[in-house]
């Protein structure tokens, strides 16, 4: 009996010391797309199938169609927001317009407490880089706190790569895209816009935002990280 038990503690410590010289595990992707950049900290904000995880300012105004999130453009105006509220991110997604008269928004550095107009949040137009602060006492298009960089105008009804760095004990939240080609999983992205406002930085909701009724807009591929160990660096550059 004594020999079993040394045998078993023996094979256990064993298990131990592999599981400890393994290093981290890699975070696990839940989407249909899969996580082309290396980072490991990326976790997925899609299935691929539902909307679970995420919340809608209102009835039928998002749904999931052939694997992407797919605005309705038939609730008028709204957001879908990911419940997990983040300060310090890195947020990359894949978007396009199949109609509207609006490039596409989301949102970042939201409140939920209390809901006002688009989260009272900062708004980015990916993939070209147009912009509007909707804090209460802003209301704006950003002014001196928004800079865009010029860059070739991209179509916005075909797939664009975007990624947001949010740095939130700065308030500087950068954003760099580009156009996917045909059968593509990333492209080398460039900057496109930059916000900077010290008194922004705060957790709040990721948001995707319809701007107005009759907008049909689509998301594929969101992940996030957060925190972000260097949230002035980016991967898809």
């Amino acid at each position: 009996m004594i020999m079993r038990h040394l045998r078993i503690l023996a094979v256990g410590a064993a298990l131990f010391a592999a599981a400890a010289t393994a290093g981290p595990a890699a975070v696990a992707s839940t989407a249909g797309d899969p996580n082309p950049w290396g980072d490991p900290n990326l976790v997925s904000m899609f299935d691929g199938k539902t909307l679970n995880n995420w919340t809608s300012a209102k009835p039928g105004g998002w749904t999931v169609a052939n694997g992407v999130i797919h605005g309705t453009g038939t609730a008028g105006r709204g957001w879908l927001r990911y419940n997990t509220q983040v300060g310090n991110f890195r947020w990359i997604f894949n978007v396009r317009q199949v109609s509207g008269n609006h490039a596409p928004t989301v949102l970042i550095w939201g409140t939920i407490t209390p809901i006002r107009d688009a989260l009272s949040a900062i708004q980015f137009q990916p993939p070209n880089g147009g912009h509007w602060d909707y804090r209460p006492g802003h209301n704006n298009g950003g002014g001196k706190e928004s800079t865009s960089f010029p860059h070739t105008k991209w179509d916005i009804h075909q797939w664009s790569q975007c990624e947001i760095l949010g740095n939130q004990a700065t308030g500087v939240a950068r954003m760099a895209c580009c156009p996917l080609p045909t059968g593509a999983t990333t492209c080398k992205a460039v900057e496109v816009l930059d916000f900077k406002d010290a008194t922004a930085g705060r957790v709040g909701p990721l948001a995707i935002q319809v701007h107005n009724s009759g907008i049909q807009d689509e998301y594929r591929s969101l992940f996030v990280e957060s925190p972000v160990a260097d949230p002035g660096k980016f991967v898809t550059t």
